[in-house]
């Protein structure tokens, strides 16, 4: 595996945008392409919350025009904000750049299980603890898909949560779809992975129902994706619980109505992107597995392990893509009540 790249995080979580520049712990060129608050920060007039993150869309004298959790436009100062660089040039999983996104968010849950677990809860810890993984040199057990601190993967350059763990909220507020997307796209993202868990009525399996929604016209979306259902494969195997789900091996791309990709993330997204969908949470079986920490760090570690082979392999598992034409109908969820976190 060509795991290659300074060993070295590049300062404070680098990203792409429009300027190069330099960092004093990595010469090599870089650009903005995000920033976050600072606690305090002023943004459209109003004191924020800290570590909000922006895209940045233009570098503008004095300060950034980006776009905001909410999808709106606006414009920061250079001085009420951290800069985040990414590399121009990169070789190998150490430079590599990714967006980890968690699902939902309030007021958003997501799905709820039969006891009140919230999706969006479980989403944003399962996200953190990828970022957590991302973030520090690993070894792997290829064979039982254990990752342990050690040597062997060094950490990733960049890593941004679109929901930070140490944010307003403890993560738990809302992100726009654009913004996701947008986000993944102004940094350059390797790949832009969407944690979610699923739920409706499925059929019995023996095995994990796992999906992983894909770009319809995007190969590189769809090798990402089959390598997250691989690796998801090799972690749940050591569950035991009553698996649900659909038919087929749960590699999707969903076509709306206007031809395009159905999923706003995917549609957006000019990066390779996925929506990973662990387990069902409207079953009680699994709602349960959903709330250990073991259930948890086994779903991480398997976005890590893809996120390895993706980078590193030319690995592609022979899963097939079910193209399917989708118009639930109904309104789409609006942001005109989006409020950017304000310092509490």
């Amino acid at each position: 595996m060509d795991l290659g790249g300074d060993d070295t995080p590049g300062g404070p979580a680098n990203q792409a945008g429009l300027t190069t520049t330099t960092t004093a712990v990595d010469a090599r060129p870089t650009r903005t392409g995000w920033v976050s608050t600072r606690s305090g920060s002023v943004y459209e007039g109003i004191p924020r919350a800290a570590k909000v993150p922006f895209a940045v869309l233009a570098q503008e004298a004095g300060g950034y025009r980006v776009l905001d959790v909410c999808n709106r436009e606006g414009w920061l100062s250079a001085d009420q904000v951290v800069p985040g660089n990414v590399l121009i040039d990169r070789q190998g999983f150490g430079d590599a750049v990714f967006v980890i996104d968690a699902g939902h968010g309030a007021p958003d849950e997501g799905a709820i299980g039969p006891s009140g677990l919230h999706e969006a809860e479980v989403n944003l810890d399962v996200a953190s603890r990828v970022v957590e993984l991302l973030g520090r040199s690993n070894d792997i057990d290829w064979t039982t898909g254990r990752v342990m601190p050690g040597s062997a993967v060094p950490p990733a350059h960049t890593v941004i949560a679109t929901r930070p763990s140490d944010g307003p909220n403890g993560g738990d507020f809302e992100v726009g779809l654009t913004f996701r997307a947008s986000l993944a796209n102004a940094v350059g993202a390797d790949a832009f992975v969407s944690i979610h868990h699923n739920s409706g009525p499925t059929n019995r399996r023996d095995t994990p129902g796992s999906e992983a929604y894909v770009s319809a016209f995007d190969t590189e979306s769809q090798r990402l994706g089959a390598l997250m259902l691989e690796e998801l494969r090799l972690s749940f195997s050591r569950f035991d619980a009553e698996w649900s789900g659909g038919n087929g091996d749960g590699l999707i791309a969903r076509i709306g109505s206007d031809g395009n990709d159905y999923y706003t993330v995917i549609a957006v997204s000019e990066v390779p992107a996925v929506i990973v969908e662990g387990l069902y949470i409207s079953s009680q079986s699994q709602e349960s597995l959903a709330r250990t920490d073991t259930y948890r760090q086994a779903y991480a570690e398997a976005v890590y392990r893809a996120l390895v082979r993706f980078v590193s392999t030319a690995d592609r598992p022979d899963i097939e893509v079910v193209t399917q034409q989708f118009d639930p109908g109904g309104p789409s969820r609006s942001m005109d009540d989006c409020v950017v976190p304000t310092l509490d």
